[in-house]
């Protein structure tokens, strides 16, 4: 009886589909301004299942929200300040210094 390996590459494909995007360093001027855009964007709803991510409707923080958020910590801008922009709820209502 023949042997025949079969490999299936769906496994593969949906790792690679929930991996966190990276945090690339040194982190440029365009990188923080996609970060804002994508944690303004991405930013947690409340719903009766809990907190779902406004743009996706998948449990926050979907990854967008975590690559923004770490893109914003690489660039040295702390966890409150990232919290204030998200209240804020419009990149130009943040000031960057």
């Amino acid at each position: 009886m023949p042997f025949h390996l079969a490999i299936s590459t769906e496994g593969l494909f949906m790792a690679a589909v929930l991996d966190d995007f990276p945090v690339l360093t040194p982190v440029s001027d365009e990188d923080v301004a996609l970060a804002v855009r994508a944690v303004l964007v991405h930013a947690p709803e409340r719903w009766p299942a809990g907190p779902l991510c406004r743009s996706e409707r998948v449990p926050h923080p979907c990854r967008l929200a975590r690559w923004g958020r770490g893109t914003l910590r690489a660039a040295g801008v702390g966890e409150a300040r990232v919290d204030e922009l998200v209240a804020a709820g419009h990149p130009d209502a943040w000031p960057w210094a």
